[in-house]
């Protein structure tokens, strides 16, 4: 039997980020920081966006309790869009084992490809 008080606990410094407004096509990337707040390592098993433009990369080593690491989120829009709401499912050996996190952006689309539509 696991007790709870001896499991990692993972805390956010954000749960959410925006963008704000970036350019169709511009690749940006955003750091959700975090620390492990529980009292045995902390580790991540995975990490996935909700589509393929969101790519999550997360520590792969164990965080031992009171340190901290970050999960980087690059985004690259490509289609057109006038506004994104993305999510990364972060699974981890916490309780609950998956937290999310998510991004947000609204995408202006180039002079020169709105000509092309």
């Amino acid at each position: 039997m696991v007790v709870k008080g001896n499991l990692p606990d993972i805390k956010f410094e954000e749960e959410e980020h925006d963008f704000g407004r970036i350019t169709q096509g511009e690749k940006v990337s955003f750091a959700f920081k975090f620390k492990n707040t529980g009292n045995s390592n902390l580790i991540i098993t995975s990490a996935a966006g909700s589509c393929g433009c969101t790519v999550p990369e997360w520590p792969k080593e164990p965080i031992l309790p009171g340190k901290e690491g970050k999960v980087n989120v690059i985004l690259a829009v490509k289609v057109k869009a006038e506004y994104k709401k993305k999510s990364i499912n972060i699974v981890t050996n916490c309780e609950p084992s998956t937290r999310i996190v998510k991004i947000k952006t609204e995408i202006i689309v180039p002079e020169t490809l709105k000509e092309e539509s």
